[in-house]
């Protein structure tokens, strides 16, 4: 009796054993090991071997290995077929849909069909069939396979569309494209147009997810700038790797992110445009945005009193009015192009513009229209692409919000969607609003119908008054910068200055005379001296004239920033002209011998590290540098081709006297010239027959 209970708690035991084995061979990878445990314990198969209810096939299938799938597939007996569509885990997901989230397990998808055709229309927890976990994860190969298995081709919308989407009404079409996978997206809105209309539980369409996804643009253009200091601080590497991978990361990071790369379209680009053009094509979600917003003026005219109560209400009590924004600031309420716009997303709008000029007339819940919206959320770039259409723009230009504000008044406000990308000075900030209202002042001149709002302001005062606080923190930190530099221009004024009496190799006590005064590179190191002193000290002038500056607000638009640039590169150019005298100094202190040429070199290596080193002053630098050679080439080129032009007049006109002095017309001149031409050549023939005619009787004789 004993030994009989001994034998059934063995038994017991044996299959939490053969479970603990399976997961240990699974998390380890050995899958010779798993399909040995299989085949001694076949049952194993569809039991539950993990907290989340996964079998081994649901492992196996995770894990994405097709071959260890079909081996385990083949050990199933064909009466327990059945039965695969029943076994889900705790997410409600059947081998299946494990198996369609990879192109790769297209053969077990295939195995498993041939087993169990009912796994194709079983759904999980949120209703996802199949199908759809292959668009999540954006399989084509996989989602064309069992598309063409359900015969989708073949149903209408109606009898489809609950395969192609789950409960919340999410369908194949926007899980896609919230995933990025546009290669797969523009399959299925070239098969199933009908998708594109679709709006999900938040009452969005597809176009209007995209035109809220700016980066899914902006992957392979984002291009920046980077010093050569600040790549070695990024290119990470082990040392036992060996010094391969130090080079080949700085080779990397150098020409994908110093050099920039531009006009190279990829594949991704090309389906992402032929999409959007696609999807603009099929939206209609601007219409439905512009029948609901007539209705809701046709509802507010009706009872402007209530409005108005409701509105004082909500301005007492903050925290209701807080919440009814929140609720107002829905993004379906928003059209497509609002939404690119917002987002700054260019090729929609364009699209949009070209395929549906008429959504321009389509204003917002606040009566704003697309310049409006550009300008507030500074997208400058669309902005100008909307005005060039003339025809379109006038009445844009001319038109005001609900609150009486024109284009040039919205340029007081501001609205940020998401962080900003870059970290601007307030300064620069400054200078941005100051150029974009005047942009928008010369692009509105003429078409204003009010200048005033509903405020009684004008769109000067409004400018005034949001950018006070800006201006006091601009003058600030212009103050500041302009003080930090002034400090550090004199430091090297005073090096430079201290450098003339201590020269390399001292003076000759007899003469005084430097000793080293005959070396080639001693004019280098005074020259370079005498230009650092020369430009700190110009810098030190710039930076004073800003010091002493009123600071008025017109000024920090061009005349600041200009005395600011000067300044700096004249500390620049000081800097550098100090790091070149530094270099002739080595260089003169180092006695003939071979590393001569590697104290050369290694002595004017700050030169190049310096400007390498920190992109903003290299560009601060070489960007006036290359205006100004580049004007400098054009004004050379000019003066190169008007004196070459008067000295050809010059020259024909002194053969001219010439001729003339001596008689000789032009035509005279020319046939004399060729007389002579003639003569010479006619002679010649007429020497070489004479001297063959003589030679001839010689010959005769001589036979």
């Amino acid at each position: 009796m004993a030994d009989n209970n001994k034998i059934e708690t063995e038994e017991q035991k044996r299959p939490d054993n053969i479970a603990d084995l399976l997961r240990k061979a699974m998390m380890e990878k050995d899958y010779n090991e798993v399909i040995r445990l299989c085949r001694e314990v076949p049952e194993e198969l569809l039991q539950i071997n993990s907290i989340y209810d996964d079998t081994v096939l649901h492992m196996a299938a995770h894990t994405k290995q097709n071959d260890l799938v079909l081996d385990l597939l083949n050990m199933i007996p064909e009466d327990h077929n059945h039965e695969l569509s029943n076994i889900k885990n705790t997410d409600g997901n059947t081998i299946l849909h494990e198996v369609a989230a990879s192109d790769a397990m297209k053969d077990a998808a295939e195995e498993l069909l041939k087993r169990n055709a009912n796994l194709l229309t079983a759904s999980n927890e949120l209703g996802e069939k199949p199908i759809f976990c292959a668009a999540r994860h954006g399989q084509t190969q996989m989602f064309e396979f069992l598309a063409k298995e359900m015969k989708l081709e073949d149903l209408s919308p109606e009898e489809s569309k609950p395969h192609l989407q789950r409960k919340d009404g999410t369908t194949v079409l926007h899980i896609s494209m919230a995933n990025e996978c546009f290669g797969l997206a523009l399959f299925i809105a070239q098969n199933y147009p009908y998708l594109i209309e679709q709006k999900d539980q938040s009452s969005m369409t597809v176009l209007q997810y995209l035109a809220c996804n700016p980066t899914a643009f902006r992957k392979g253009k984002t291009q920046m700038r980077r010093g050569f200091i600040e790549l070695l601080n990024k290119s990470k590497f082990e040392v036992q790797k060996g010094l391969t991978k130090l080079f080949s990361s700085l080779y990397q990071s150098f020409f994908e992110e110093v050099l920039l790369i531009e006009g190279k379209k990829n594949a991704r680009d090309t389906v992402l445009q032929e999409l959007v053009r696609l999807l603009v094509e099929k939206d209609i979600s601007w219409e439905v945005n512009i029948t609901s917003q007539a209705m809701s003026l046709g509802v507010s005219d009706k009872k402007p009193e209530i409005e108005e109560c409701s509105s004082k209400l909500s301005q007492k009590k903050g925290q209701n009015s807080q919440e009814s924004s929140i609720n107002n600031d829905k993004k379906s309420d928003e059209s497509a192009l609002f939404l690119a716009t917002m987002s700054n997303i260019q090729e929609i709008v364009k699209e949009i513009l070209n395929f549906r000029p008429q959504a321009l007339k389509h204003t917002n819940k606040e009566g704003m229209n697309i310049l409006h919206v550009a300008i507030v959320y500074r997208h400058i770039y669309i902005f100008n692409m909307v005005i060039e259409h003339e025809l379109l723009s006038r009445r844009l230009l001319s038109a005001s919000d609900d609150e009486g504000n024109s284009v040039l008044h919205m340029v007081s406000q501001k609205r940020k969607s998401q962080a900003s990308e870059k970290m601007q000075s307030p300064a620069l900030q400054l200078r941005d609003e100051l150029l974009l209202f005047e942009r928008v002042k010369s692009a509105s001149k003429n078409l204003i119908t009010n200048p005033l709002n509903k405020d009684n302001k004008t769109a000067e005062e409004l400018f005034g008054a949001a950018n006070e606080r800006l201006h006091h923190d601009a003058k600030e930190w212009l103050m500041r910068t302009t003080e930090n530099c002034t400090i550090l221009s004199v430091f090297i004024a005073t090096v430079a200055f201290a450098a003339v009496y201590t020269v390399p190799g001292g003076p000759n006590q007899d003469t005084g005379i430097p000793i080293l005064y005959s070396k080639p590179f001693f004019p280098v190191f005074i020259l370079a001296d005498v230009i650092s002193l020369t430009l700190a000290l110009s810098s030190v002038g710039i930076f004073l004239s800003i010091l002493t500056s009123a600071f008025p607000l017109e000024d920090f638009k061009i005349y600041l920033f200009k005395k600011l640039i000067q300044g700096i590169i004249c500390l620049v150019l000081s800097v550098s002209m100090m790091a070149v005298a530094f270099g002739a100094a080595i260089v003169l202190i180092t006695t003939d011998s071979p590393q001569n040429v590697v104290w050369s070199v290694a002595a004017f290596l700050p030169v190049p590290i310096f400007f390498l080193s920190y992109s903003p002053l290299r560009s601060a630098v070489l960007g006036p540098c290359l205006e100004w050679f580049k004007i400098f080439i054009l004004d050379f080129l000019v003066v190169v081709v008007v004196v070459v032009i008067l000295l050809c007049y010059a020259l024909v006109s002194i053969i001219l006297l010439v001729f003339k002095a001596i008689g000789w017309t032009v035509r005279g001149a020319i046939w004399r010239i060729w007389i002579w031409i003639w003569g010479i050549f006619f002679k010649s023939e007429s020497d070489n027959e004479s001297s063959q005619q003589g030679e001839a009787p010689l010959r005769h004789s001589d036979v």
